[in-house]
């Protein structure tokens, strides 16, 4: 740890000796394991180091960055004078200013005291354990891909202003994807997905069944009618469908440049009164996680949608300065870029009724579990194909469905919710975004047959 931040000062210090008015450096040092499995067997192991510093620098308002991934003393000075040379030659905007330190709350669970004693044995034993359950399920299981992961890192931030921070993250992943095969039937694609800050934690064996079950489930899989009628969106449909664009919604960058549908709409209302969610940073053992943000300013538990009326948007410093505010510590990225704007842990608010009681109130719809589409994030206009689903007949699913589509407007979706699960799921995408979401109930769409 001390090392790291002595790194961090070496590289603010010369940056200030090159002439930098404001100098920032973050820094990770760590290493990355990973095994990959295709076509049912193991096929690459892989072990590497995962470093880098970034520099950021502000000369006269003006920003210069550089990165670099070796860290003796000639390295660091050489990427800092290019990050300085680079400041003299970019444009001045006033609001380059280096975030001012805050108390920072260290975040327990983020760390396995036994990271640095896992290794490639254990990650291999874990991929075949899991690739021996999902075929162990049933034989008709075809594994296309499969990944077990473990990223063990410390990461360090340091600024001419006074912030310095560093901590010890740990994370430790495992997918899976595929399909069944039956003779000459295929049946949907679909895939299992978790993580964990200890590996004790994860259960690879158990991901792997769930997902087993759910491709097997979906052989027999028939086309569907064309009719306009309710959709129940599981939490991994949730996460393809509506998760993306509502992020960029709420983005303080987007809406400054006039790109966020929801500009302009704090305090009002944005989607049904069912629908709240809230983005915690500071979730014990989240998959994202942290005691402070890209720039060293402490993560925040924000509420972004209460009862369907929108609160927050998600700010790091320089969007902050442009609106007169503090950031909202969303300050997002690594070492080789320089802070851009995200989520953390997001958390759907689930409701009272159990997803059994949303199915059996609708007459006519579809069970969404996967769903392929690119929704416009700025308009919400979104038409895709339902890769795994289920008719539901007079509340009860009947079978499964292929080529079967649905379109309509997410913004509008949002309007249209009826239902929310008290059951719900952890999803995870590493450095991106967690999600815990309920089954979302959503009248009134346009469903086509293939």
């Amino acid at each position: 740890m001390i090392e790291l931040l002595n790194l961090c000062e070496l590289a603010v210090e010369t940056a200030l000796k090159f002439g930098a008015d404001e100098a920032e450096a973050f820094l990770t040092r760590g290493r990355e394991i990973s095994v990959r499995a295709e076509a049912n067997e193991l096929k690459l192991a892989t072990s590497h180091a995962a470093d880098g510093l970034g520099i950021r620098v502000f000369s006269d308002r003006a920003l210069g960055f550089a990165s670099v991934n070796v860290f003796d003393e000639q390295t660091i000075e050489e990427t800092v004078q290019m990050a300085v040379s680079l400041s003299k030659a970019t444009p001045q905007d006033e609001h380059n200013v280096l975030p001012e330190p805050r108390p920072i709350k260290t975040i327990s669970g983020l760390y396995d005291d036994q990271a640095q004693a896992f290794g490639m044995d254990q990650a291999i034993t874990q991929m075949e354990e899991m690739l021996a359950a999902a075929r162990n399920y049933d034989s008709r299981v075809m594994i296309d891909s499969a990944l077990v992961n473990a990223a063990i890192a410390t990461h360090a931030v340091m600024n001419s202003k006074g912030i310095k921070a560093e901590e010890q993250r740990s994370l430790f992943s495992h997918f899976i994807m595929g399909m069944a095969r039956d003779n000459e039937e295929v049946s949907s694609f679909n895939h299992r997905f978790d993580s964990a800050r200890r590996a004790s934690e994860l259960d690879g064996k158990k991901t792997a069944m769930e997902f087993a079950g759910s491709v097997v489930a979906s052989l027999g899989a028939t086309r569907g009618e064309s009719f306009a009628g309710t959709i129940i969106l599981s939490p991994d449909a949730v996460l393809e469908l509506m998760i993306g664009p509502i992020i960029w919604a709420v983005s303080a960058n987007n809406v400054q440049k006039g790109m966020s549908r929801w500009a302009g709409m704090t305090g009002k209302e944005v989607a049904s009164p069912m629908l709240t969610i809230e983005d915690n940073g500071q979730l014990a053992g989240g998959a994202c996680s942290a005691s402070f943000d890209r720039e060293g300013l402490p993560h925040t538990h924000l509420t972004i949608i209460q009862d369907g009326v929108l609160q927050n948007y998600l700010y790091n410093s320089y969007t902050a300065r442009k609106e007169g505010r503090g950031s909202t510590g969303h300050a997002s990225g690594g070492t080789r870029s320089v802070p851009a704007i995200g989520p953390t842990n997001l958390t759907i608010k689930h409701g009272e009724q159990s997803k059994e009681e949303l199915i059996g109130e609708v007459e006519r719809g579809i069970l969404v579990t996967r769903f392929s589409s690119s929704p416009n994030p700025v308009s919400g206009d979104v038409s895709g194909v339902v890769k795994g689903g289920f008719l539901i007949e007079h509340g009860k699913l009947t079978r499964p469905l292929i080529e079967t589509m649905f379109s309509g407007n997410l913004f509008e979706f949002l309007s249209k919710l009826s239902g929310l699960s008290r059951e719900t799921e952890r999803l995870a995408f590493p450095q991106e975004v967690g999600l815990v979401s309920p089954y979302i109930r959503i009248d009134d769409v346009a469903i086509t047959a293939g």
